[in-house]
C-alpha cells in the first residue's frame, strides 16, 4: 500500500511539473529592447521628457565604445597608408651605396594577424602596394623580406642584413597635453 501511495505522489508531482512547463512555455515574454515611450503606445504629456522612465546609461557610454578583446581597451588606429620605410636596427657597412638606397626604398610588409596552432606560428602579412594578404611561416619570403621569427605579439622580418620588427599591437601614445585620454 505504501508503494502505491509513493507512486501516486510521484505521478502527481510529475504532472504538476509538466503543467508548470506548459504554462511557462505558452507565456509571452517581452524581449524587445527598451524603447522611448512614444513607440510603446504610452501617451506622453506635452513638454514631458519621453526618456523619463528609461534607466540612465550615460555612465556606461565609454564602456560600450571600448573594444572588448583589445589589450589596451582602446580603439585600434591603423598605421598611416603612406608609411615610411622601416629603418634597420643596425646599418651594416655596404661598399655599394647605390644598392643600399634601392634596398632601403622597399618598405616592410604590414602585419595584420598572427596564428599559433600546434606549435606552428604564421603571420598574416600584406606586401606594400595593396596586394592580397597571405599567411607566412618562419623562413618564407614576402616581397624580398624573410620571416625570421614570429611570437604572439610581433613578427621579425630580415632583408639584406636589416631587421624589421612588426608589432601586432602598436605602442600606445600618450596625449600631447599630458592628461588623461579618456573622453569626458
Amino acid at each position: 500500500m505504501m508503494r502505491l501511495i509513493a507512486a501516486l505522489g510521484i505521478v502527481i508531482a510529475a504532472a504538476g511539473l509538466v503543467a508548470t512547463n506548459v504554462f511557462l512555455y505558452n507565456m509571452r515574454v517581452d524581449i524587445s529592447a527598451l524603447a522611448p515611450a512614444k513607440k510603446t503606445g504610452v501617451k506622453v504629456p506635452a513638454g514631458a521628457d519621453p526618456s523619463e522612465g528609461m534607466p540612465d546609461l550615460g555612465g556606461f557610454a565609454e564602456t560600450f565604445e571600448r573594444p572588448l578583446f583589445s589589450p589596451s581597451r582602446r580603439k585600434f588606429v591603423p598605421a598611416p597608408v603612406d608609411a615610411e620605410p622601416v629603418a634597420p636596427a643596425s646599418a651594416p657597412v655596404d661598399p655599394q651605396p647605390q644598392a643600399q638606397q634601392v634596398a632601403a626604398s622597399v618598405a616592410a610588409p604590414s602585419l595584420l594577424g598572427i596564428s599559433i596552432s600546434g606549435g606552428t606560428a604564421r603571420a598574416l602579412l600584406q606586401a606594400e602596394g595593396g596586394a592580397a594578404a597571405e599567411w607566412y611561416a618562419n623562413g618564407e619570403t614576402v616581397n624580398g623580406w624573410t620571416v625570421s621569427a614570429i611570437d604572439k605579439q610581433e613578427a621579425v622580418l630580415t632583408r639584406d642584413g636589416r631587421e624589421a620588427r612588426l608589432s601586432l599591437y602598436p605602442p600606445m601614445q600618450k596625449p600631447a597635453d599630458g592628461g588623461s585620454s579618456i573622453a569626458q
